[in-house]
């Protein structure tokens, strides 16, 4: 079960990256920026400094992802193609290729930004001069919590980013259409957990309303249950849309 690529657009940036088309549609810079209001508009850490440091840690951190996808994709003959859009990077061009070897294409992501935490955490334990410390600290901080985030959530059976694709893919081998409707469950599930934490979280933070921080985060609440209703909205659709038929299956056993 392979998904939809978008469709491009006039405003679509285009590049190629290690023999792979890659494509940032406007609605992942939309995103960033709603995203980014939180380190612009903070009392404490704000200002347009930490603002265009979350959108270049996003950026690296997704290209990254999206780059071990490629390098693995290539070493099995696959040229795929990436598309950065609202909730980060898809990888599509993957329909001739084994099951077992979509799989490793697809952890191949968040085990990317699993290396660059590891590599950053190191740095952390490197002696450096007072002041250097001072000045890297936020900076280093901030790409560390934007790659283990961004690992985790992927690694979630949670579709349709890559741990919820692995899930379907592995449910599809074992049971077939009835593995692809339980992996699709599991990922409703999923998404019904994130709801409540986000709504809990908020609960537990949003005590103050005189406090300088509270519609700022009131806001940035709404836009992560924002991102909750379209993780539900696209696994309700692949569980209740259209069938994949029944050929295409008979392909993907044969395939894998």
């Amino acid at each position: 079960m392979l998904r939809p690529e978008p469709r491009p657009t006039r405003w679509d940036l285009h590049w190629r990256m290690f023999g792979a088309e890659v494509r940032i549609r406007p609605i992942f810079w939309a995103s960033c920026v709603l995203l980014g209001v939180i380190f612009y508009r903070d009392p404490d850490r704000g200002g347009m400094a930490m603002f265009w440091t979350w959108i270049a840690a996003v950026l690296i951190s997704l290209l990254t992802h999206e780059t071990c996808h490629v390098v693995v994709a290539r070493l099995f003959g696959a040229r795929v193609r990436v598309v950065l859009s609202g909730m980060g990077g898809s990888v599509f061009g993957l329909d001739e290729q084994k099951r077992w070897q979509r799989v490793l294409i697809l952890l191949a992501g968040p085990l990317g930004n699993l290396l660059i935490l590891s590599i950053l955490w190191g740095v952390t334990a490197t002696p450096l001069p007072e002041d250097w410390r001072a000045f890297l600290a936020p900076y280093v901080w901030l790409l560390m919590w934007i790659n283990a985030f961004w690992s985790m959530l992927n690694l979630a059976p949670l579709w349709p980013l890559d741990g919820g694709q692995v899930a379907v893919e592995i449910g599809m081998a074992l049971l077939g259409r009835r593995g692809q409707i339980t992996a699709l469950l599991v990922s409703l599930f999923v998404c019904l957990l994130l709801s409540f934490t986000i709504i809990g979280w908020a609960r537990l933070s949003l005590t103050n309303r005189f406090d300088p921080r509270y519609s700022l985060y009131l806001s940035y609440f709404c836009i992560q249950a924002l991102y909750c209703y379209f993780f539900w909205i696209s696994a309700f659709r692949a569980l209740w849309g259209e069938p994949v038929p029944l050929d295409e299956f008979s392909k993907s056993d044969r395939a894998a």
